[in-house]
Formats: C-alpha cells, structure tokens, sequence
C-alpha cells in the first residue's frame, strides 16, 4: 500500500472517530419521517492548488447532485456527483487552456434536528477527483483518491420539499509527469431538495 494510501486512510480513520464522539453527545430525538433525499444545487469551488487558481481564477460553479439514505435513526449513507468546467489562460506563454474535473464522493452522516421544519447534517466520506486538462498542445488526465467533509443546513418549505445551504473540503492528488497535483478544494452553494 502506497503511504499516500494509507495517510488517506488513517486520516478516514481519524475522522471517523471524531464523527462518533460527536454522535454520542448529540443523539438524535427521534426517527426522522423521511429516508430517502435527493438534492440538487450549485456551488462556488475554489480549488486548493495555487496553480489551479492563478490559471482558472477564484472560482468555478461547480453543480452537484446528492442522494442521501437515512438507515439508522439520524445516521446516513450518502453519495454525490459534481462537476466543473472551465476555460484559462497561461499568461507566461500566451495559451488558453481548459480543464473538466469530476468528483465523485460517498460517505456518511449524521442528521440533527434543530426545529420543526430546520435540520442540520454533518458529512464525511471518500472522494474521488479525476480531471482533464487541454493546455499547450496536448492533454493530461489524471485522478486522486482523498476525503470529504461538509454540512448542510436544510429548511422545510413543505411535507417533502425544502432548500438547502451547503458547506465542504474535499483533498486528493495524483502523481503526473510534472508533479505532484493537489485536487479537491472548498465549495459553498445552495440547492432544493426531495424527502420521501
């Protein structure tokens, strides 16, 4: 096992941990009427590379779309998909170049009620990031296996529907032939939401 491997895992491992602490001192109140949820939003992602941004500026939208299994009292299983396109310039050579990422994540959660109609979840999981690159002439692809962690906060506008202010990080890097590339980055946005 590469020890980039196992530095992924053992910080899984970690949050996990912390994740089940937290889960002890807040039980949930009771089981929540819905277990399935599905959302879709926008978000603003500004990636964690340096180079990244200085190429493809602050910040791309990055749309998502989240199932989320409620299978134990307040706990999930969840999974999401979310992706970014954009266009950028090397200024040093005078190039535009474009990059396509995709990010794939699965993990758990845990649900908390606040209010009647106010929830707040927390999320941590695995996250694969693959990207696609056009620059200079010729094209470089890749993908990391690394973590996420997020929450979101979610207002009921009716039995079923309710909108969504979401927050998370997610870290991952892949090795290519100019180096190590750092993946992943921060993300913020809002969505609307199906509970059945």
């Amino acid at each position: 096992m590469k020890p980039a491997t196992k530095n992924i895992f053992r910080s899984l491992f970690t949050l996990v941990l912390l994740f089940s602490a937290f889960t002890a001192v807040c039980p949930g109140a009771e089981r929540p009427a819905h277990k399935f949820m599905v959302t879709a939003g926008a978000n603003l992602f500004r990636g964690a590379s340096s180079d990244y941004r200085q190429i493809y500026g602050q910040s791309v939208i990055m749309p998502e779309i989240k199932v989320t299994w409620l299978v134990y009292r307040n706990f999930s299983v969840w999974g999401g998909f979310g992706v970014t396109s954009k266009q950028g310039f090397i200024a040093e050579v005078d190039e535009t170049t474009e990059i396509k990422q995709t990010l794939l994540s699965l993990g758990v959660g845990y649900a908390h009620k606040l209010t009647a109609k106010l929830r707040l979840r927390g999320e941590l999981g695995l996250a694969s990031i693959a990207f696609k690159e056009e620059a200079l002439g010729g094209t470089q692809k890749g993908s990391g296996l690394g973590w996420k962690i997020g929450a979101d906060l979610d207002y009921f506008i009716g039995k079923k529907l309710f909108v969504t202010l979401a927050a998370a990080y997610s870290q991952a890097s892949d090795e290519t032939e100019a180096g190590k590339i750092e993946l992943g980055g921060a993300q913020v946005g809002a969505g609307v939401g199906l509970a059945f």
